[in-house]
């Protein structure tokens, strides 16, 4: 599987007096895509947040390439490659397509960078015919692919993605799917993937964590599980 891009070590994290992860460990090998399954309210999207320093860590250590990354803010980490979509997407309404693209620079360090078009239009082909419209007026399935293209306009070299697939089609469901294959296996892009349904994450995913109260309680290859064990452990 390779060299792991992101380490995860006995991290505990909490919102003031409530903790919500209790030591959970995992890794994210270089060019995969690992999926974090599990229930809701188990601490997946505090997972997300406290690896991309949204949310402080309370213990434990996060390594990211080989270095120490456990405190530092979202900022930095965003400029080292790490790069968070965040469910319900977050775009700015009021902005065009290609203005929410933009955005997506202010990861870059290098002021003079501009976005890679033609790698996301062709990625993202809708986001092209639409790159003058108001993102508002966008689908939800269209607003999530302009999330991870914003996201990608910054050219990390980790994805965080927290279920891209709530209250989006199954067509655009299937399209992210694909674009995800596609970052990891032809770009080398690693992801990790918060993801609640078993259909989606079934063909893209390498490697799985299942969480249940804060804490990963099973893993394993993709080729490994058959969908009666992935079901069992969602119930969990």
């Amino acid at each position: 599987m390779g060299t792991p891009i992101l380490k995860v070590s006995s991290l505990t994290s909490a919102y003031g007096q409530s903790t919500i992860l209790w030591g959970t460990s995992l890794e994210v090998k270089k060019g995969t895509v690992t999926t974090v399954m599990g229930r809701n309210g188990v601490g997946k999207t505090t997972l997300l947040k406290t690896i991309m320093g949204i949310v402080p860590p309370k213990d434990g250590t996060i390594e990211y390439n080989g270095e120490p990354v456990t405190k530092l803010p979202a900022f930095k980490k965003s400029r080292m490659g790490i790069a968070y979509v965040p469910q319900g997407r977050e775009i700015i309404p009021k902005l065009t397509v290609y203005e929410n693209l933009k955005l997506g620079l202010e990861a870059v360090s290098d002021r003079n960078a501009k976005i890679p078009e033609e790698e996301i239009y062709t990625l993202f082909p809708i986001l092209k015919d639409f790159r003058n419209r108001l993102g508002g007026n966008l689908s939800g399935g269209q607003q999530q692919q302009l999330a991870i293209a914003r996201a990608l306009t910054g050219r990390p070299s980790l994805l965080l993605l927290d279920e891209p697939t709530e209250g989006i089609q199954p067509s655009i469901s299937q399209e992210i799917g694909q674009i995800l294959k596609t970052l990891a296996r032809e770009r080398g892009i690693s992801v990790l993937l918060v993801e609640q349904k078993i259909d989606f994450a079934s063909p893209v995913t390498d490697y799985y964590y299942f969480m249940s109260r804060g804490l990963v309680v099973s893993e394993g290859n993709a080729e490994e599980m058959s969908m009666e064990e992935l079901q069992s452990h969602i119930s969990l």
